[in-house]
């Protein structure tokens, strides 16, 4: 990961690991499960598929997986990979402790590529060249995160973002602190990181074909596919 970003993410997760499912669903104002039915679509799994979820935290995406699909999951925070393996997922057949940039697999390993979350604490070059690596000719990769507010409802996402998140995050300094940490450093997070504008072009650099992208829910998030040629 990212040498600046890695010790936050290791410092918001490590914290936010107990209380992820629910914080998730509260940060994206309920919109996540949409996201990830955006991403199994966008994927076009089947049970031959072999799967690698990067930064699949407590397993909230393969929980939705109803098919024999076979996924193996890293994260690089400890508590979460615990959590996801007390859930006993079918669809998660190994978990690791790794990070994006560092993927411990051999080259043309997976069908897929998903992550949620991840890109931007990574270097996008670093992350895109790892996936391409461990993906066969053909397979794909697909991922999504926050993006800054751009565009027509910029003004509302940017008041959400930079307002309503701080000021849940004073508020939860009381309740549990550690959780207040999502919530205070995710705004500058989502603020220094512009990921998405050159992702496209750093996709090509690694390799990838048939690239596309899609700002979802007002451009809270946008997502991205490619294939590996």
């Amino acid at each position: 990961m990212d040498s600046g970003a890695q010790p936050l993410a290791r410092q918001i997760f490590e914290g936010l690991s107990p209380s992820y499912d629910r914080t998730l669903a509260l940060v994206t104002l309920m919109q996540d499960k949409y996201w990830k039915s955006w991403l199994m679509i966008r994927a076009g799994l089947t049970r031959e598929s072999r799967v690698l979820d990067i930064g699949c935290g407590t397993g909230v995406f393969e929980e939705k997986i109803d098919g024999g699909v076979q996924i193996i999951g890293i994260d690089i925070t400890e508590e979460m990979v615990r959590l996801a393996q007390g859930k006993r997922i079918r669809s998660l057949t190994s978990l690791n402790l790794a990070d994006g940039e560092h993927l411990p697999f051999k080259d043309g390993s997976f069908d897929c590529v998903l992550s949620c979350y991840v890109v931007k604490y990574c270097n996008p070059s670093q992350l895109a060249s790892e996936a391409a690596r461990v993906l066969r000719p053909g397979g794909v990769l697909v991922l999504y995160d926050f993006s800054a507010p751009r565009g027509v409802l910029a003004p509302f996402h940017a008041l959400y973002v930079y307002g309503l998140l701080k000021i849940i995050g004073r508020a939860m300094r009381l309740l549990d602190p550690k959780e207040a940490l999502t919530y205070q450093a995710l705004p500058e997070v989502i603020r220094s990181r512009i990921w998405d504008a050159r992702f496209g072009e750093v996709l090509e650099s690694a390799g990838f074909r048939d690239i596309g992208s899609e700002r979802l829910t007002g451009g809270v998030v946008t997502g991205f596919w490619a294939m590996k040629a």
